[in-house]
């Protein structure tokens, strides 16, 4: 056989291989993602958490989390919310979901979309906080703009796993499509005004385990995504 016949020849099965991967790694059924994708973010994440309620000076602004959405034409849903505590301190909470994340459409990642917006990042770090007792994997960093310092602490699920960066989320993209699973995912960041970084970060830190408490376990698990075990996260 010749070189060019089995050039040819490898070719046409690495087309043909690449086409068995794409129709295994559609998401699951349109049913499936409907039902997941019909359950309001407002019904996901309480409005009070421990001391923390929602300022009701930002909530008469607050709108619905699908009309919210319409403002990203990446998402299904967009959830935003100004909590108050009892000492008057504010935290922020952005909360993304999107049906389905193929490659050409993934959760953005605070550090790019802040810096699109004229902010000045840095300090981008993976860390791991204590949720219920146990290790939670999340990112931080700071973000700059005009005298407007805002710490922030995030963390992004596909499906039912929590990602730290953008090569898990890829190889776990490619894994739960060739299993079937729905490719959906889940942006959770909370940010605060603040010129002490590192006391905004403990507090939201707080704030994350406080919320993780007052949710149901089925709240929990689209919030926080299962241990990497396959078990729900306590």
């Amino acid at each position: 056989m010749s070189a060019n016949r089995t050039k040819a020849w490898i070719l046409a099965a690495c087309m043909v291989a690449v086409a068995g991967f794409s129709a295994l790694g559609k998401p699951g059924t349109q049913a499936a993602m409907d039902t997941r994708a019909r359950v309001p973010l407002e019904d996901i994440f309480p409005s009070q958490v421990g001391d923390w309620r929602l300022d009701p000076a930002a909530a008469v602004f607050v709108r619905p989390a699908v009309d919210q959405a319409r403002r990203f034409q990446m998402y299904d849903q967009v959830l935003e919310r100004t909590y108050i505590n009892g000492q008057g301190q504010r935290l922020m909470l952005s909360v993304a979901y999107g049906r389905q994340q193929s490659v050409g459409l993934q959760m953005h990642r605070p550090e790019v979309c802040y810096q699109a917006g004229g902010f000045q990042v840095q300090d981008v770090r993976p860390e791991t906080i204590q949720v219920l007792g146990q290790p939670f994997p999340v990112t931080r960093l700071q973000a700059h703009m005009d005298g407007r310092p805002e710490p922030i602490t995030y963390w992004r699920l596909l499906g039912d796993g929590v990602v730290t960066d953008d090569s898990s989320f890829k190889l776990q993209q490619l894994s739960l499509g060739l299993r079937g699973r729905v490719l959906d995912g889940l942006l959770v960041r909370v940010s605060s005004i603040d010129r002490d970084t590192d006391g905004a970060h403990r507090r939201q830190a707080r704030f994350a385990d406080e919320l993780a408490r007052a949710m149901s376990p089925v709240q929990r698990q689209r919030a926080f995504g299962v241990a990497p075990a396959g078990s729900p996260r306590p």
